[in-house]
């Protein structure tokens, strides 16, 4: 197929009309060239407002995000932008009408559309045109890390080991340090949810809300939560979704790598207005509320706050323990992904297993498996070197050892995948859906370019690589993905297993 392109290198706007509904270019049947393609074209901008009445109106702007075309003499145009090398269709089949692109977050504002055209010959035609238009500031990355890319996050209680399930209790204060897991370090004590299984309950604990437990007593529940938004507000919310308390919040000096205060056995601090957490008081003070919080720890989907009166080492502290499984890019993001060793077969990394069996947990278990194989250099009975019978052309040698690895960047949607001594091997696109289907077990799907993600192969398929993988677990730090020819209950599916 032939193709020819035109930079028309418009960087402004024309507004031809505040209604963004036009109508098609009338067609002539000419052949069209990339220098004609765009010839008495009309191009405008809008912002979407919502009214009190909820209804949608577009009013013009120079930078808008909702862009308005009409491309007169031709049948219709395929207008589409380019991202790591693949083409992303914005409008398919029509030659007017509305599009909405909105870049990724901390992108140049000047984006580069494509229109591209196929004459009865069989040539393709392009022209690109630029628009300036909105796009949201890049996030410091601790700010990212409460608020996520989307630039507002919820957390919520994260029942622990302490107790049976406390989120919420009293320790030693520089006890040591917090590494994430649902252990607190120090805790002497601790309750937990009023709806949970721990032993003592916040309704139990009234006396350390200073009086005011009825006023406040909807952020006890497993389903409370607070939202972090990237305008600095904390809006603190009852387990049936009313609003309880609002207020701001600052992270500083924080680095969840390291320990930043030796001390102390901090990673920063965070700082809020008065009360603006979900209960926000320090154990055993009458109803004292802190506003600066040392952050035990810090992950994309884990907060472990500490906070001591005294201040002395081994004084009585108060923890509280959070969770977000709001932020699923960002977890995918968060670090580089290797394969993770399961129970099965010794430490199996891939395999098959019944479709439908049950959720997963991350834990090394893998629900409904049936058989697998681990990294070349690894434990594992049945290695990847003897399986390569289900190897596809997408193959590549060094991505079955346990050195190699895949790197999610949620900012550019983008995968990369590296062999065992750090070469690059592939690279392509992903998204996610995150809508759950309980039938199937799956809390949500990623989406990728083919082959992009360690040994992409479908087991017992000839190497078919899907590009749909429902996503059995995704924490921070493990990832199951299984995949189903058929999606028949107990058919054969392929599983995989990675962490950090």
């Amino acid at each position: 197929m032939k193709k020819t392109l035109l930079i028309l290198g418009v960087a402004g706007v024309l507004f031809t009309s505040c209604d963004p509904q036009m109508a098609e270019g009338d067609f002539v049947s000419n052949t069209m060239t990339a220098e004609s393609l765009l010839n008495g074209a009309t191009f405008a901008q809008f912002n979407a407002v919502t009214g009190d009445d909820g209804k949608v109106s577009y009013v013009p702007s120079e930078t808008g995000n909702y862009i308005q075309f009409n491309i007169p003499g031709v049948s219709a145009v395929n207008v589409y932008y380019e991202k790591n090398g693949e083409k992303k269709t914005l409008s398919y089949g029509r030659a007017g009408g509305m599009i909405y692109y909105m870049p990724s977050r901390g992108s140049d504002p000047l984006q580069t559309l494509y229109f591209s055209y196929l004459n009865e010959d069989g040539t393709e035609v392009v022209a690109q045109k630029q628009f300036t238009l909105e796009v949201a500031q890049a996030l410091d990355p601790a700010a990212k890390i409460l608020v996520s890319n989307s630039g507002r996050k919820k957390w919520k209680w994260l029942p622990t080991e302490v107790n049976g399930g406390a989120v919420w209790g009293n320790g030693g204060y520089c006890a040591g340090e917090q590494d994430g897991s649902l252990t607190i370090n120090g805790a002497w004590w601790g309750c937990g949810v009023d709806d949970g299984d721990c032993a003592e309950t916040f309704s139990t604990q009234t006396k350390h809300a200073g009086g005011r437990y009825d006023e406040i007593k909807g952020e006890c529940y497993a389903l409370s939560y607070m939202e972090f938004n990237e305008d600095g507000s904390l809006t603190a919310y009852s387990n049936t979704g009313e609003k309880i308390n609002e207020g701001s919040f600052a992270i500083k000096n924080y680095n969840n790598n390291e320990i930043t205060n030796a001390d102390t056995f901090s990673r920063g601090t965070l700082e809020t207005s008065e009360g603006a957490i979900l209960w926000p008081f320090a154990i055993n003070t009458d109803g004292m509320q802190p506003t600066t919080f040392n952050i035990g720890y810090l992950d994309v989907s884990r907060m472990v706050l500490l906070y001591s009166v005294s201040g002395d080492a081994w004084s009585e502290c108060t923890w509280w323990s959070f969770m977000s499984d709001d932020d699923p890019s960002g977890v995918l993001a968060s670090h580089d992904w290797h394969w993770k060793p399961t129970q099965v077969n010794g430490g199996a990394v891939w395999g098959n297993g019944g479709y439908c069996a049950g959720s997963q947990d991350g834990t090394g278990a893998i629900n409904g498996a049936w058989w697998g194989c681990g990294v070349n250099d690894g434990d594992c009975p049945s290695k990847f070197d003897e399986q390569m019978n289900h190897a596809g052309p997408a193959y590549v040698e060094g991505e079955e050892y346990s050195t190699a690895k895949m790197v999610f960047n949620e900012d550019e949607a983008s995968i990369t995948v590296f062999g065992k001594d750090g070469e690059q091997i592939r690279q392509g696109s992903f998204s996610l859906d995150m809508t759950p289907d309980a039938e199937k077990f799956r809390i949500g799907t990623l989406n990728t370019s083919e082959g992009l993600i360690l040994w992409p192969f479908a087991i017992n398929t000839g190497g078919f690589q899907p590009t749909v993988f429902d996503i059995g677990y995704l924490g921070s730090d493990a990832m199951v993905l299984l995949y189903s020819t058929s999606g028949d209950a107990w058919s054969e599916c392929t599983w995989w297993s990675f962490g950090k």
